[in-house]
Order: C-alpha cells, then structure tokens, then sequence
C-alpha cells in the first residue's frame, strides 16, 4: 500500500513524490507575483502597471493604495514567498510520510486561502476596485486550497485508522 500514489502524484525516477497541481500552481503564482511586484514599483515612480482597464478593473488603484503593501514591502513580494512554500511542500522527499505530505499542503493552502480572501474584501468592499493580477492570485490560492482538500481526503481516506 506503502507503494500506492494518490491522486494528483507522480513518483519520479529519484523516487519523489510530486504533487503536480500544487507545483503548476506554485510557478504560476510565482510569476504572479513578480508581475505584481513589478507593477508596484511602475506604479510607486509614477507610471501605469499596464493592467488598468476601466475605472473599476484597476491594478494602479489596489497595488498603489496603502494596502498594497505591509510594513512597508509590496504585497507581491509576500505573495512570492507564499508561493514558493506551496513549491517546496508540493515535493516530497523519500520516505515522506504521503498523510504528512498532504497535510502540510493544506495547513499552508488553508492559510493562503484566507488571506486571500481578506485582500479579495479589501479590494472589493474597502478600495471598491478589482485588481486583475491579484483577482488572478486569489483564485490560483483558491484552486490550489481545493486540489490540497481533495488530495488530502483521497490520502486520508485510504490511511490506515489508528485507534
């Protein structure tokens, strides 16, 4: 059973463990985030970030608000880290426990997922504009929260129960 992958896995000839929606959606997030960083800094010299397209679909007027960034750093850059953490728990060493694996997964897509959601509320409901990198970031956080919770009961279910 040991030798059994689950759903969204691959073993490689080294023998580990990859869970290839988490990995696509890593890198993808990761170039998400390098644009959002890099449109911030257009936006901070006084330029556009090229994704504005209506008075209401505008990455200058999220990414430049003062909730663009945190302690002084730009969102994206968060993001970015962010991203790399689902890279790295998206690959498994031999040995790894699979369960183990796959909690981990969506203990960080878990956390991922709600921040999301709370800067999808402050785009929308508190700076009232949709900012396209970053609708595009939240729904890769929500894609990769719903791959982490079917991996996760797919693994579970066929765990042995301890009692």
């Amino acid at each position: 059973m040991q030798d059994e992958i689950p759903l969204f896995h691959k073993k490689s000839n080294a023998k580990i463990d990859i869970a290839w929606p988490h990995l696509v959606l890593s890198l993808i997030g990761i170039a998400l985030s390098i644009y959002a960083v890099w449109a911030h800094g257009r936006i901070e010299a006084g330029q556009s970030a090229g994704c504005t397209i209506s008075e209401s679909i505008s990455c200058d007027a999220v990414l430049g608000s003062k909730w663009g960034q945190f302690f002084g750093i730009p969102l994206g850059y968060y993001g970015g880290l962010f991203w790399a953490i689902v890279f790295v728990t998206a690959i498994s060493s031999p040995g790894t426990n699979l369960k183990t694996a796959a909690l981990q997964r969506l203990g960080v897509a878990t956390i991922g997922l709600l921040f999301s959601l709370g800067l999808f509320y402050i785009a929308e409901f508190v700076i009232r504009k949709t900012c396209p990198i970053c609708l595009s970031t939240h729904i890769a956080s929500l894609v990769n929260f719903i791959f982490a919770v079917v991996s996760w009961r797919k693994i579970a279910k066929k765990a042995p129960q301890s009692s």
